[in-house]
């Protein structure tokens, strides 16, 4: 019966934590599931795995009147290695493939981009930019290069990159040279 009850709470607290996300985060402090860098096999998400596993191995050496210490043998083993298949199976990749969504400010000189919101004269309108790496589709504040008005619509080049805003200019414009080499990876904001 104890097998059966701890398989029962592992597998609540398992789909509880798969849906709502990392609670008693155990030694999860190596990474998260947002920034693609190394996760945890002490994560609360692989310790409910293991727990349910336990619980279930458990309950299958205990119905085939295995001795307790035959069962909790079973329970161990299969524990580990549903935990493990998890871990390196399903989290690892998982985490791979997700990597990491950082763009730096200076990734965005020399790109493309399409006025999303007029450029008034003088003023700042918003451009949508596609991130380099992510694909993600990302607007900015934006300048004219020339000071003049840009309609929404218009496929512009992201001239300089600075605080709040990028500048600007529309594609084959005179104010448009050719485009920028991008400032080195090692320059962040």
């Amino acid at each position: 019966m104890a097998f059966l009850v701890i398989f029962g709470v592992g597998l609540f607290l398992a789909v509880v934590t798969f849906i709502v996300g990392e609670f008693f985060d155990l030694g999860a402090e190596g990474g998260s599931d947002f920034d693609g860098t190394s996760h945890s096999p002490f994560s609360s998400r692989i310790l409910f795995v293991f727990a349910t596993a336990f619980g279930g191995f458990g309950y299958i050496g205990q119905s085939l009147d295995w001795s307790i210490w035959a069962a909790v043998l079973f329970a161990a083993f299969g524990g580990f290695a549903v935990a493990g298949g998890t871990f390196f199976l399903i989290v690892m990749p998982m985490s791979r493939q997700q990597g990491s969504t950082h763009v730096a400010q200076s990734d965005f000189l020399g790109l493309q981009g399409q006025v999303s919101s007029e450029i008034p004269e003088g003023g700042v309108g918003r451009v949508s930019v596609v991130a380099p790496g992510s694909g993600a589709r990302v607007a900015h504040a934006a300048r004219s290069s020339s000071g003049e008005r840009i309609a929404q619509g218009t496929p512009v080049r992201v001239m300089a990159v600075g605080p709040g805003s990028i500048t600007v200019a529309p594609l084959g414009s005179e104010s448009a040279p050719a485009p920028l080499e991008p400032a080195s990876k090692g320059t962040e904001e």
